[in-house]
């Protein structure tokens, strides 16, 4: 049996493949991965709902998942987020340390518009 962790584990992470690339799913999964993830209901919740069975809504999300996570192999937005979000906090920390106040607020201001593309 999972853990209360794991499975809080697992939904953060299918929340945050959602996050990246649940516009490039179907509606309809799109639909079913709401209710599931940021609504919290359940499968047969879900299957009522729907007008589903239980089994097909647990079908459906086991695929959206899984090409969620093949978005993410191809894509690999969320390494390259996390990487450039480590490379920015660097910058930050640099020119911080920069003497010249007026090019320290120029530095700043592109920076802070930077992390606001991400």
């Amino acid at each position: 049996m999972e853990k209360k962790a794991d499975i809080l584990d697992e939904r953060l992470r299918i929340s945050e493949l959602f996050d990246y690339y649940g516009i490039l799913l179907k509606e309809g999964q799109s639909k079913l991965l709401v209710a599931y993830i940021l609504e919290d209901l359940s499968l047969s919740e879900i299957a009522e709902t729907e007008g589903i069975s239980r089994q097909g809504v647990h079908d459906n999300l086991k695929r959206s998942i899984r090409q969620l996570e093949e978005f993410d192999n191809k894509l690999g937005l969320i390494k390259k987020s996390v990487e450039i979000s480590v490379i920015t906090t660097a910058l930050k920390e640099t020119v911080l340390a920069c003497k010249d106040d007026k090019l320290k607020e120029k530095l700043l201001t592109n920076l802070i518009s930077l992390e606001n593309i991400f």
